[in-house]
């Protein structure tokens, strides 16, 4: 009871008339709630890069990103393509980008104000492009359908049962999800809200042996501007994917 994944969201855009807005503060309230309870929260960045819908499904023209996903109080996930050898060893990732189909989602929110753990530990170039505003997604985990794990389906009836490759950055939270469960059994303790331990993490010597980093690939879709992925933080992977067995050791002996 102290995971919460998320696989849904909606352009932030969305929910900017009257009638709306308060949702931002409703959820968010939640969120801070389960943070104060040592909740950990996991929501993804989304599937169409830097292009998401308005409500009568048309494309906005500028960038946006996905609400819930962008508040701050919630551990957002982006999406990679991992490579691996015929034995399952890890080769190398880049950002989720199956063009021109689907992309990692990823950028500047347009509501939320940049996080503390954002403001002290991303470096100045980054903050310039922030502009005082939260950027997503903080972590990353693989997206990419011919390199997914295997789901069984079962609700489709006996004649379509069986095994599926399923691509997307829903894979990734609930994913995170298991290894934060791993992680709380390993520090005997739920961890809770993660994003000031990732960011601490990431933002110093544990870095190279914590993240694996993503330095390749971009998100722009359907005409939409994107960002392009870099050395550290950025605006498609966040810090970049885990390397597992070290980052549950540090976040455990974390305080």
């Amino acid at each position: 009871g102290y995971i919460i994944s998320q696989s849904w969201g909606t352009a932030e855009n969305t929910l900017f008339t009257d009638a709306d807005r308060h949702i931002f503060e409703d959820f968010n309230a939640f969120y801070k709630k389960a943070a104060d309870q040592h909740v950990t929260v996991f929501a993804t960045s989304g599937d169409y890069g830097t292009a998401n819908n308005d409500l009568t499904g048309n494309v906005f023209p500028y960038p946006t990103v996905l609400f819930p996903g962008s508040s701050p109080y919630v551990t957002t996930v982006g999406g990679t393509e991992l490579q691996t050898g015929a034995d399952g060893s890890y080769q190398e990732e880049v950002a989720w980008d199956v063009d021109p189909v689907v992309a990692t989602g990823g950028g500047i929110s347009q509501y939320y104000p940049e996080p503390s753990y954002q403001t002290k530990h991303l470096p100045q170039a980054m903050q310039q492009q922030l502009n005082g505003h939260r950027g997503v997604p903080d972590i990353a985990y693989n997206a990419y359908a011919r390199s997914s794990v295997l789901l069984y389906f079962s609700f489709r009836g006996a004649a379509k049962a069986g095994y599926y490759n399923i691509g997307g950055t829903s894979e990734g939270a609930p994913q995170w999800a298991g290894i934060t469960a791993i992680a709380n059994q390993y520090a005997h303790r739920p961890l809770g809200f993660l994003n000031p331990k990732l960011y601490k993490l990431a933002d110093s010597h544990a870095y190279s042996q914590d993240f694996h980093d993503i330095t390749k690939g971009s998100n722009g879709l359907y005409g939409v501007p994107g960002y392009n992925a870099g050395p550290g933080w950025d605006l498609l992977t966040g810090w970049g994917s885990p390397n597992v067995t070290n980052l549950v050791y540090d976040l455990a002996k974390d305080k």
